[in-house]
């Protein structure tokens, strides 16, 4: 976890892009509740394109904060594909989730949005690498 006023962010690492992604998804679980599920009844599948992976991580992380906040859906875990896709990127995630259920995950507050303030994601040592902000 990094400190950022007001905000909150982290860095992550893993061998794929789509294994990237899918810390992605832990991190930010991570940052929203206490206790996050680790399964559950519900399947869910997301299609998201983007010009870069930059962009590609904050949609993705957006779109598990929508899912989450919005819809009641927790994503506990997830597939995720992501490719070069014409001039942009393109991910493919199947998502396995529980409903919203705050007092038992120990919610620790709203997630606004991801943000494109220090975001990086860079493949370096043999694998990728990211560092997301989001606002809290």
């Amino acid at each position: 976890m990094l400190d950022h006023t007001a905000d909150v962010g982290f860095e992550l690492s893993a061998p794929t892009l789509g294994g990237l992604f899918g810390e992605a998804r832990r991190a930010l679980l991570m940052v929203v509740f206490e206790r996050p599920p680790e399964d559950g009844p519900e399947k869910r599948e997301a299609r998201l394109t983007a010009p870069d992976r930059e962009i590609l991580l904050v949609r993705w992380l957006n779109e598990l904060v929508y899912l989450t906040q919005d819809a009641g859906f927790v994503p506990a875990r997830a597939e995720v594909e992501v490719w070069e896709a014409g001039a942009g990127h393109a991910l493919g995630g199947r998502l396995t989730g529980a409903p919203l259920l705050l007092e038992e995950y120990g919610w620790q507050g709203e997630v606004k949005s991801a943000t494109f303030h220090g975001l990086e994601v860079a493949r370096r040592d043999g694998g990728w690498h990211a560092r997301v902000i989001l606002d809290v």
